[in-house]
């Protein structure tokens, strides 16, 4: 479970920026939103609103970023290669030169874990792993630092269990490239006490842009689908409940593609045709449709989500997901967030964090003030990360407000600020 990230120097962030998942301890409201656990009380969904380039797509990246850089530094990088994705904050003339820094803290089978690293594209600069267990009373303990000295060279620390699982690799990880990660270079000597970790990164953390073309996620609900009965009856359950209209879903393998891997000799499955039946008035022969063709475009990212939710749901995983609301009526969205709100649907502490337009979600009867997120865009072209429950004692708004209303009259900040032209359109 993810309990803190924390980004700087990255895109439109500069100084430090937290989104923390741990619940106000002050604030009592809606209790089945919260996940207890080992002395912690974290969020299990959490949504980021701000106004049009005000850097909420860049917190969302932020976290892709993390998770390519972990996952692929050791094996889709060579010697020299530029580290892809660090874009530092550029309005300053100072931070281009520095790295950009993420972090992480995470609660994985009763353990705390507190990783980070800084890079810049040419190198990492530095690198940390430290672990506590979090009712222990014994003091956390560093599991390996990489820091860079002032003449070009890195200096290395290992300590507690990761020191002693390592004894005879220390020097194949001392020789780390500079474009590569420790954690993912001892992940491919298969060092024990890592493993967790790296996996989190690797299959508990996803990372979607719904503005995207949602085929690609289709394709894994329908496999994930037509390979598990129980896992189609959810789905097709809950594509039923939206009222889309639709009795039935099949898959079929595209003819073309079967074809193409055939003759390439491609291991990978090939494409699933996906059509969904409706019934006929006056019939009892249901009428096939194309998903792709002849479905809206709510359809089918509804479905798109619905499998990696499930999933989430089933296996505890994080889901972080930009413009959640894509094409979808906001009942709709409503609906898929309180799959991850629901104590019977969530059993295994999945958390949704994402971020929207959608006003109408920013609703005191789905959220707690800590769940709701706002980023705003300082003068100086810094965005800068806050909840409503950040906000000073007597400036903080009430569990009974109007979130909505207030947030779009500027109360919260983090909406648009217009131009006299525009502003001089009411009074026309």
């Amino acid at each position: 479970m993810l309990i803190e990230f924390r980004v700087s120097n990255f895109r439109s962030f500069n100084e430090e920026q937290v989104l923390s998942l741990v619940a106000a301890r002050r604030d009592a409201k809606h209790p089945d939103s919260l996940i207890q656990c080992n002395g912690f009380d974290l969020l299990k969904s959490t949504v980021v609103y701000g106004a049009n380039a005000s850097g909420k797509s860049n917190l969302i990246k932020a976290f892709w970023i993390m998770k390519s850089i972990v996952c692929g530094s050791a094996t889709k990088s060579n010697l020299g290669d530029p580290i892809p994705g660090i874009f530092p904050f550029r309005l300053n003339l100072e931070t281009t030169k520095k790295p950009t820094r993420f972090e992480v803290t995470l609660l994985l089978d009763d353990i705390c874990f507190l990783y980070g690293f800084s890079a810049t594209r040419e190198r990492v600069h530095d690198e940390f792993l430290r672990v506590r267990a979090p009712n222990a009373k014994e003091r956390e303990r560093t599991w390996f630092r990489r820091t860079l000295d002032a003449d070009g060279n890195t200096d290395w620390e290992f300590g507690g269990l990761f020191e002693k699982e390592t004894k005879g690799l220390k020097g194949n990880l001392q020789s780390t490239r500079d474009n590569c990660l420790l954690l993912s270079y001892a992940a491919q000597f298969n060092v024990k006490c890592l493993s967790r970790l790296f996996l989190w990164f690797r299959n508990n953390l996803r990372v979607e842009d719904m503005s995207d073309n949602p085929d690609p996620l289709k394709q894994e609900t329908a496999r994930a689908a037509q390979g598990n009965e129980a896992f189609f009856g959810r789905v097709l359950g809950l594509v039923r409940d939206a009222d889309f209209g639709i009795e039935k879903i099949s898959f079929q393998p595209n003819i073309l593609d079967s074809m193409f891997k055939e003759v390439t000799e491609t291991s990978a499955p090939a494409a699933l045709d996906i059509q969904t039946l409706h019934r006929v008035e006056g019939s009892d022969v249901p009428i096939a449709f194309d998903m792709r063709e002849d479905e809206s475009n709510g359809t089918n990212r509804f479905f798109a989500l619905v499998g990696p939710f499930l999933e989430a749901l089933d296996d505890g995983r994080v889901v972080v997901v930009d413009e959640l609301e894509c094409s979808m009526h906001p009942l709709l969205t409503r609906k898929l967030i309180e799959l991850f709100q629901d104590p019977e649907q969530n059993k295994k502490g999945a958390q949704l964090i994402f971020a929207t337009h959608d006003v109408s979600l920013m609703d005191p009867y789905l959220f707690r003030r800590d769940q709701i997120w706002i980023v705003e865009k300082r003068q100086s072209g810094a965005s800068v990360l806050f909840s409503l429950y950040d906000f000073e004692t007597e400036e903080r708004p009430r569990n009974t407000e109007a979130f909505q209303k207030n947030y779009l009259a500027g109360r919260y900040g983090g909406v648009p600020s217009f131009g006299p032209f525009f502003e001089n359109l009411e009074g026309r």
